[in-house]
């Protein structure tokens, strides 16, 4: 190959030169004869080379330089990555800094100092992430793969910067950073002009770069780095310059602004005059971090001036409203906040209740209140902050308490805002819904309990609430049934004739509220007073109800208590007489759910009053789809060969039921594995000579197939393992080893002490379980015998 000219010259001053950081091995290779290359070519042909090559200098760089340039090179790449919001390119650079970061800590770790550029990069990045964090409506817009990257992001970058010398090193930076820190704001990409702009202000800066290895030249490598990155922001600093003044450079002078962007103009040639730095997006900050972030603050001055009068303003009712409908207008829109909203609602009650308006306008702001509680941003899957719940609560037991204490007021949806009357005392009517109302509290309840875990702490308070609610709904149910029995009729305008204040289908949605919040708990007080009124309740429903929704709900939960209450034979009968199973295909998926969980129930209650056949039939279903967690919406199963949608997989979440409500798995798992062996074993010993015979259970086979692969039979640990070890004693009528197997400190444990009756249940197991081995040692050893007798 023939040396280019532009790559060699005897005059350069970097050849000549040399440093103790960065050792330079010259290499010389002289011409060699055509002759003697052929003579050498065939033993040493990697170092043959042609005629007209000259003498080449090769440059063999310290570890030093290598590890901070990889180092250098991986920050460009951040930088850019960061301008343009390339959260995947983002997390890779990260990676590869970390890496090339541990590769370097031996040089680190000689020089005592890390890298000024390394730490005001790791500073960027965390406020970087930390910025798109807490932008919601820009992470709402990512895919998955890059919302997984910038949650993994945010946590490695948490762990990195809390080890030792990087969390000194940044904290110092934080406090005093870097003069020339102007840079583009990271959260804007920059326009086609200025990538433009930027790619010719590199091509010109470019020639004046020196390199790093000269010491005369460079203080130190930290300095040439820090130099290099200033050249890129500022391309006027000559860094040829020498080093007494080169400070002078940053010096503040008294020039005017004028006069040092003419210098520089003249200084660099026809430039493009650099563009004013654009001011840093604000981050909108969620309803909820205002409220945390800025609990004792007061409400803005611009949000007071909505609900202030001037001083010679006489304040009626419609001055109130007229204030009331400009908060509502705010609802909903970008950058209204919801704590500023309350603050104001709040002093326009005190202005009502100052100069004694009247409670109907006092509950028509309370309305709003309750209302404005429960606006929050923007994902479904998103709840109620501790301290925004408890408010709600409170204002809406307020509520209750003023209807409950001015009967003279009527609040129903069918009376439309024109007819509403808030000034006239004696007939006060108000447009809103009660009912509605509730109903959203009780969904909330349910989003808080879904958003807990489960096994923490706070689960346990956020239970605590469930008394509260329960409270408030049989308040509302007190309330619309005295409504109810005086029959007060209300006109919703001039054009429509009176209707009843509360209708029966109101009761029936108010005692669904009640049902819901009954039908899964035992009672166990004497007398069971819950049962009576679970079947008052579902009872007026039956006959009330217009839409077949709640019907049948209320049915599902009517034989769910029941069964739970061991009342086997009415829960039955009620099942069959409702039809549902007909039904149920088309149902919603929230009734689905139900009705599973009433079959559930309904043969774990046939389990315990002794119909093993009908347990059986009841729970076959539900165990060889294999997904009974799924279909009792108790957790969600991931399938190897289905894949969801980050939609689908959000809305399964959310029909989850509360982890108080779930039924334990392994209890129904161990009943049906009973039940199938207490039905299967006669069978089989029965049917032995059969050749074509159909097992009945082919979960429960499946289970005695794979403990027979077992190589060696030890004592069981597992509730299937007793159960398998409980069927194989069976099979030779060894009853006794079968009780044995079953009924023992650890299964008590796991099993049978969930159930209300723990002891009638073991002493009916014991029963059972001496008749089937009986039977089954009849049916094995019947050809042995003659007669048998009871001796």
């Amino acid at each position: 190959m023939a040396s280019n000219r532009f790559f060699f010259k005897d005059d350069s001053s970097s050849s000549e030169e040399s440093s103790d950081d960065q050792q330079q091995v010259q290499v010389t290779t002289a011409k060699k004869g055509a002759s003697k290359t052929a003579a050498k070519g065939a033993s040493k042909a990697y170092i043959a080379v042609s005629d007209d090559e000259e003498d080449v200098k090769r440059v063999v760089r310290s570890e030093k330089v290598k590890r901070y340039e990889e180092i250098e090179e991986i920050i460009k790449k951040i930088k850019h990555a960061m301008r343009i919001r390339d959260i995947g390119l983002v997390y890779e650079c990260y990676e590869n800094l970390v890496k090339a970061y541990e590769k370097a800590k031996r040089v680190l770790e000689k020089d005592q100092n890390l890298p000024r550029s390394l730490i005001k990069m790791l500073a960027q990045l965390d406020d970087f992430v930390n910025q798109c964090w807490g932008d919601r409506d820009w992470r709402e817009t990512l895919n998955k793969n890059n919302s997984n990257n910038l949650s993994a992001l945010r946590q490695k970058i948490r762990r990195f910067l809390k080890q030792e010398p990087l969390e000194k090193e940044i904290n110092a930076y934080r406090e005093k950073p870097d003069v020339g820190d102007e840079e583009l704001p990271i959260d804007e990409a920059p326009s086609a002009e200025q990538s433009a702009d930027s790619e010719e202000d590199q091509e010109e800066v470019a020639p004046t770069k020196s390199k790093p290895q000269d010491d005369d030249d460079s203080e130190s490598s930290d300095v040439s780095w820090d130099e290099s990155e200033d050249e890129s922001s500022d391309s006027s600093i000559d860094v040829d310059a020498p080093k007494e003044e080169l400070y002078r450079k940053f010096l503040k002078s008294d020039k005017t602004e004028k006069e040092k962007a003419n210098k520089n103009k003249d200084a660099s040639g026809p430039k493009r005059a650099p563009k004013a730095r654009r001011p840093d997006r604000p981050i909108q900050q969620s309803d909820d971090e205002d409220e945390d972030g800025q609990k004792d603050s007061q409400p803005r001055q611009d949000v007071l001036k909505l609900v202030s009068f001037a001083k010679d303003e006489e304040i009626t009712h419609d001055a109130i409203l007229k204030k009331l409908n400009e908060i509502i207008a705010m609802r909903g829109k970008r950058g209204t906040n919801r704590r500023d909203q309350l603050e104001c609602l709040k002093v326009l009650r005190l202005y009502v209740e100052k100069l004694a308006l009247g409670v109907a306008l006092d509950i028509r702001i309370l309305l709003i209140q309750i209302a404005v509680s429960f606006d929050y941003h923007h994902k479904s899957n998103e709840c109620l902050k501790p301290e925004a719940w408890t408010r709600a609560l409170d204002y809406i037991d307020e509520l209750l308490t003023l209807l409950s204490k001015h009967e003279e007021v009527q609040i129903s949806e069918n009376i439309s805002e024109e007819a509403e009357n808030l000034k006239k005392e004696p007939d006060y009517r108000i447009h809103g819904d009660i009912i509605t109302i509730i109903i959203k509290m009780d969904e909330e309840f349910t989003k808080i309990l879904q958003n807990t875990d489960a096994h923490s702490q706070d689960y346990v308070e956020r239970l605590k609430d469930e008394l509260r609610v329960c409270s408030i709904i049989d308040r509302m149910k007190t309330y619309l049934e005295s409504k109810a029995e005086k029959n007060v009729m209300i006109t919703g305008d001039s054009h429509t004739s009176a209707v009843q204040l509360v209708q029966p289908q109101h009761l029936c949605t108010a005692y669904m509220c009640v049902i819901e919040h009954l039908y899964y708990k035992h009672d166990k007080t004497s007398g069971q007073p819950s049962v009576a009124l679970m079947d008052r309740l579902c009872k007026y429903i039956y006959a009330k109800d217009s839409l077949n929704r709640l019907r049948a709900r209320a049915s599902l939960c009517h034989v769910y208590h029941l069964a739970l209450h061991d009342h086997y034979y009415e829960a039955r009968d009620l099942m069959l007489m409702c039809h549902m199973q007909d039904t149920i295909n088309s149902s919603d998926v929230s009734t689905q759910i139900l009705y599973n969980r009433t079959i559930v129930q309904l043969g774990l209650c046939a389990f315990r009053f002794g119909s093993i056949r009908e347990a059986h039939q009841a729970l076959v279903d539900m165990q060889s789809s294999n997904r009974a967690k799924e279909s009792l919406a108790q957790g969600v199963q991931m399938l190897r060969n289905q894949e969801r949608t980050r939609d689908q997989e959000m809305k399964e979440r959310q029909r989850l039921l509360p982890f108080h409500m779930h039924i334990n798995l392994e209890l129904i798992e161990c009943v049906y594995l009973v039940s199938a062996m207490l039905i299967e074993i006669p069978f089989m010993a029965s049917h032995e000579c059969y050749a074509r015979k159909r097992p009945i259970s082919k979960h429960f086979h499946t289970q005695m197939r794979q403990a027979e692969k077992q190589p060696v039979f030890g004592p069981p640990e597992s509730m299937r393992e007793h159960v398998v070890a409980a069927s194989r004693a069976m099979k030779t009528g060894d009853w006794s080893a079968c009780v044995n197997f079953l009924i023992n400190e650890k299964m008590n444990g796991k099993v049978w002490n969930l159930m209300p009756q723990a002891a009638e249940v073991r002493k009916m197991l014991i029963d059972k379980i001496k008749e089937e081995s009986l039977r089954t040692y009849l049916f094995t050893y019947a050809t042995v015998y003659d007669a048998i007798s009871m001796p």
